[in-house]
């Protein structure tokens, strides 16, 4: 392959290096092949030296290159899409656990530079569509010689235990028939056991399977044996022991229960926090699982890496649960080790994305439009947005509607997206359907706020960033000022459906009350998530109290 820059009377047939607009307008992308119009185009244009990629006979080009090594590379239920500037992405075509022959992927890369793998690490789990893999070819063509070099280690690498043949491929999760065996210690509240048994049946119904029956019994090795044996009676794919006191150790009550009723432990403890105190063990061909107490919480721990397994058709071997403490630390613990300063664990774990409702016509304002009034010398939607943009919120999308292009220029430089909405002028709740449907798939959490809130903190709007925990009934976050309800809102992403039926000038404040038992009221210190400018006496009054900060 020549590359360089060539007079345009020789670039005929070459790939354009770097995308060009011409004295017409017209738009040459990078990555074109350029014709006889093009390079027409180009000396009408006084273009004296274009920068292009020559191919020659021995050379494969990108796209043909990437797709021909993704479709060595994919194996069962993994879909090679169409490249596409020299990259071909691989996907899952099933929900299961991506398994990754990583020794032949790193060999592949180290054949030639022009050739790229990235993939998943292995076991991860993935749904239909999930990318588990990219090739990427860097330049714009491949001699054919490191073609088949690529190729060649791609068949010769010996298969990692337990692959089965492709480097990449999926092992799909069953759907399989769980039985939970709970016990009880005296005062154990029936609430807690109830949690319990809906979380463990929200996290079985997100892998495929289901929690077909539950036995309850108490905390002591005889009665956890017979249930054990009741629930293997009854032939379920999987037996789960939640015990009310932590298993610490092979003589505890599980395990022994376990050894009673005719199992084998095959292993206490694993490398991963939390989750350390998840046991495996089997009776029969039967699997059983010890489950610790964090996965109360549907948050992601060690327990869900071996239970994904064990769904996926495989018990986890000794070298898989090694494997797993590389990266198996899932959760800073403050009673563990000094966190991060500056950073809430909420950062850490919840993505958060931003909708500011700058859309509406501002009736009460006359023929003004608040968001763009100053205060303190600057629009007040500009303040709203500036104080986000400090807090750990990504994407923040601001919906926009009557005089759009004013409420953009207002907020020029800052790192926002724009929704625009043409239905604005139906009213309030169809600008957060809008903003909502924006971000849906990008985040845990979606922030609405008023685009007329000058004076709202940062510090109040941490403080519900702080808050949210929708495993322990957190999962909408209001704040709270001389007790009354105030804004931004924010809502988990298990809301986003229901905030997408609103309509009209109505906002979410019904939903408030719908899902009631999910709300968390967050005391703050600021006035500024109740005071929005609504008036022209609003305003002027907002102008003579102290500038915003």
């Amino acid at each position: 392959m020549k590359f360089g820059p060539v007079e345009p009377k020789h670039a005929e047939g070459g790939v354009l290096a770097h995308s060009l607009r011409l004295p017409s307008g017209r738009f040459l992308r990078k990555g074109r092949v350029l014709d006889t119009d093009d390079v027409t185009a180009l000396l009408a244009g006084g273009i004296s030296r274009v920068t292009v990629a020559l191919l020659e006979a021995e050379d494969v080009a990108e796209d043909v290159a990437a797709e021909t090594v993704a479709q060595a590379l994919a194996g069962s239920h993994v879909e090679v899409r169409r490249p596409g500037t020299g990259r071909c992405n691989l996907v899952a075509s099933l929900a299961g656990l991506v398994r990754v022959d990583a020794d032949r992927v790193r060999a592949l890369n180290r054949v030639n530079e022009s050739v790229t793998v990235a993939t998943l690490p292995p076991w991860a789990p993935v749904r239909p569509g999930t990318l588990v893999a990219t090739v990427k070819i860097i330049p714009f063509a491949v001699p054919r010689v490191a073609l088949d070099a690529c190729l060649a280690s791609i068949r010769r690498g010996t298969p990692a235990k337990g692959a089965v043949g492709s480097p990449l491929d999926v092992a799909g999760f069953g759907s399989c028939d769980v039985t939970l065996v709970q016990t009880r210690l005296p005062g154990t509240p029936q609430k807690v056991l109830e949690r319990s048994q809906d979380t463990m049946t929200r996290r079985l119904a997100a892998l495929g399977s289901r929690l077909d029956s539950r036995v309850v019994c108490d905390h002591d090795e005889d009665a956890v044996a017979g249930a054990l044996v009741r629930a293997l009676g009854a032939g379920p794919d999987l037996v789960l022991l939640l015990g009310a006191s932590a298993t610490g150790d092979r003589g505890d009550v599980i395990p022994r229960a376990v050894e009673r009723a005719g199992g084998q432990i095959l292993h206490l403890g694993i490398a991963v926090d939390p989750g350390n105190l998840t046991l495996l063990a089997r009776h029969g061909s039967t699997p059983v699982l010890g489950v610790p107490g964090c996965a109360r919480s549907i948050r992601r721990n060690g327990f869900d890496m071996v239970l994904e397994h064990v769904l996926a058709g495989r018990m986890p071997s000794e070298d898989d649960l090694a494997d797993m403490s590389v990266g198996g630390l899932l959760k800073e613990s403050p009673a563990r080790l000094q966190p991060r300063r500056g950073t809430s664990d909420t950062e850490r774990t919840h993505r958060f994305a931003a909708v500011v409702l700058a859309a509406g016509g501002s009736s009460r304002m006359g023929d003004a439009n608040k968001l763009l009034a100053e205060v303190g010398g600057r629009p007040i939607v500009r303040h709203v947005v500036q104080r986000l943009s400090a807090l750990p919120l990504d994407p923040i999308v601001v919906v926009i509607g009557h005089e759009s292009e004013a409420v953009r220029a207002a907020l020029a430089g800052l790192p926002v997206r724009f929704e625009r909405h043409a239905d604005w002028a139906a009213g309030m709740g169809t600008s957060v359907r809008a903003g909502v449907a924006a971000v849906a798939g990008e985040a845990d959490a979606v922030l609405v706020a008023l685009g007329d809130m000058p004076w709202l903190s940062e510090n109040d709007v941490r403080a519900l960033l702080d808050a949210f925990d929708p495993d322990t009934g957190r999962g909408i976050c209001v704040p709270v000022r001389d007790r009354k309800r105030g804004n931004p809102v924010l809502w988990a992403s298990r809301y986003f459906t229901a905030l997408q039926t609103l309509e009209g000038d109505v906002g979410g404040r019904h939903l408030l009350h719908a899902f009631a038992d999910d709300v968390c009221e967050v005391a703050v210190a600021g006035e500024g998530v109740l005071m929005d400018v609504d008036t022209p006496e609003g305003l002027e009054a907002a102008r003579r109290r102290e500038t915003p900060p």
